[in-house]
């Protein structure tokens, strides 16, 4: 089974506490089996004039197999919910590893609430499934065989009758078997598209507020409500349909029961006691048959949630070299062309170089590919542009360029994205020697002393102003000291006097780095060496 294939990495890393599982279902099993004897013959005994020593030897008997029963339930939930929560978020951490490993463009394409809710909910459905299996095939899987032999010796010809009815059921499930994928993939993706535009309402509260668009955005989660319910209930249709299926075949095998095993009594051949044993396990194996009747419509479920992970591993990661760098003094680009998606080109035949100690500004209009040149010079679509890209003259495919964006360069967005924790979280590193110097470079003296690094960011960043935001990622940068800095249009958050500041301080580390800004600023682009029109 494919879903398997895919979880077995982490169901062998709990493999000791799977066979404990495995173990414990297994005695349990047995106990299962054998409790129908236990019943039958107590049955039998008292029908046969039994005196009290016997109902006491089975209530204790009995009240010990409950008791045990008991006792397996409790350790086997607990043991069940702590393999599903560890293996289901390793699945889920490894699936985002894996999109986080991916080129950028992947990842602009995406509705990241409708991503988030696919990965999660697809990752805890895989693992849950093949818990649940284990538990339930070996259980089932035994009922069904030791039940089926017992019948055969007290009854062949009824047991001939079961099989058919387990034709019966297979049958039934390869009927239904690709109607109930199809609508099992309806539903979870018109689930994940309408948690997603659920999640529009929230994530674009101020935008919804300033532009007084409720009732534009709350049109968008009508519409896709409406999806969401068609899928759900043609995907409740399907799957009624299949149940109630189950419901008749189960049915006729419960009237074939009651006729065989009367006329059995009434030909003397079965004691009320040997009726009540036959019943129960003809009971237990039309409850093993149902399960893995259902068990069907579950596996094509989960099909659905494997293929939707299949389908995000299927993509592959960019490149990342093996050389490893410990420092850049020239990044060039040459005969650079680039578009996104096959659309119209944003740079054609592009050639620059960068070189260790000096300043360089990127001008040009909105639009022309600023910020494109940056996220090509720092790999961030290392596998999707023509010509080439060099670094200390090595091209850019053989050197780590994870490793060196983490060690070697610091980039400062005009708009940066925070994360939802304090400010010496989202600074890194804190804990410079320097940072006051910088603090006060940028003026944010009054600012740290108000807050303290100790503030928290919401997860929206409205309760810092944008300019403090940018002035943070600003900040970061400095703290982290980089061989090459990136800053895009630092000095709209600045005053006249900080940028002065500022722009005096990339002259004075200027010596060892590679410092590139994107700007509009006249008077920092007088202050720069080197002015590279887009």
């Amino acid at each position: 089974m494919k879903i398997f294939t895919l979880c077995r990495p982490y169901l062998l890393s709990h493999k000791y506490t799977l066979t404990a599982y495995v173990l414990i279902i297994l005695i349990s099993t047995a106990i299962a089996v054998f409790t129908p004897y236990i019943i039958g013959g107590f049955i039998d005994s008292l029908v046969e004039g039994a005196d009290v020593h016997v109902i006491l030897r089975f209530c204790f008997i009995f009240g010990g197999l409950s008791l045990v029963r008991i006792i397996k339930g409790y350790i086997i939930a607990i043991l069940n919910i702590k393999m599903q929560t560890k293996m289901g978020y390793s699945l889920n951490r490894d699936t985002i590893r894996h999109i986080q490993s991916l080129s950028l463009s992947y990842a602009n394409k995406q509705d990241n609430a409708y991503l988030n809710q696919r990965v999660n909910h697809d990752s805890n459905s895989l693992i849950g499934f093949c818990i649940t299996v284990l538990q339930s095939v070996i259980t089932n899987a035994i009922i069904l065989i030791a039940t089926l032999a017992i019948l055969f010796t007290m009854n062949w010809v009824v047991a001939l009758l079961m099989m058919v009815f387990l034709m019966v059921y297979a049958m039934s499930y390869f009927a239904f078997k690709k109607p109930l994928y199809n609508a099992g993939l309806a539903f979870r993706e018109a689930q994940a598209g309408f948690f997603s535009k659920l999640f529009e309402q929230l994530k674009y509260i101020r935008l919804i507020k300033i532009n007084s668009i409720q009732p534009e955005m709350n049109r968008r989660a009508d519409d896709s409500f409406v999806d969401f319910n068609n899928a759900t209930v043609r995907n409740q249709k399907v799957n009624y349909l299949y149940t109630g299926l189950d419901g008749i075949i189960s049915t006729i095998a419960q009237v074939v029961l009651f006729v065989v095993g009367g006329l059995q009594i009434l030909a003397g051949n079965f004691t009320i006691g040997m009726f009540t044993v036959f019943t129960s396990y003809f009971n237990m194996m039309m409850g093993a048959s149902r399960y893995f009747f259902t068990m069907g419509a579950a596996y094509q479920s989960t099909l659905v949630a494997y293929d939707r992970i299949k389908e995000i591993f299927g993509h592959v990661p960019e490149n990342n070299g093996a050389e490893a760098i410990n420092n850049i003094h020239e990044i060039e680009l040459r005969n650079v062309n680039f578009s996104y998606d096959n659309s119209k080109r944003i740079l054609t035949d592009f050639n620059e170089k960068f070189t260790k100690g000096n300043i360089y500004a990127i001008v040009g209009a909105n639009g022309v590919g600023k910020s494109t040149l940056i996220s090509l010079l720092m790999g961030l679509y290392i596998d999707e542009y023509d010509g080439h890209v060099t670094y200390n003259g090595m091209d850019i495919h053989n050197i780590n360029i994870v490793t060196a964006r983490k060690n070697l360069m610091g980039f400062a967005e005009q708009e940066p994205s925070l994360i939802s924790d304090s400010i010496g979280y989202n600074l890194i590193y804190s804990d410079n020697p320097r940072l006051d110097e910088y603090v006060e470079t940028l003026n944010m003296k009054d600012f740290i002393s108000k807050h303290t690094l100790d503030f928290k960011i919401n997860e929206t960043n409205t309760n810092i102003s944008g300019g403090e935001k940018q002035k943070i990622s600003i900040l970061k940068v400095l703290c982290k000291n980089p061989a090459v800095m990136i800053f895009d249009e630092p000095t709209s958050a600045l005053d006249t006097q900080t940028t002065e500041r500022f722009i005096n301080h990339l002259q004075g580390i200027k010596k060892d780095k590679i410092i590139i800004v994107i700007t509009h600023d006249e008077a920092v682009k007088r202050r720069c060496d080197k002015v590279v029109i887009i």
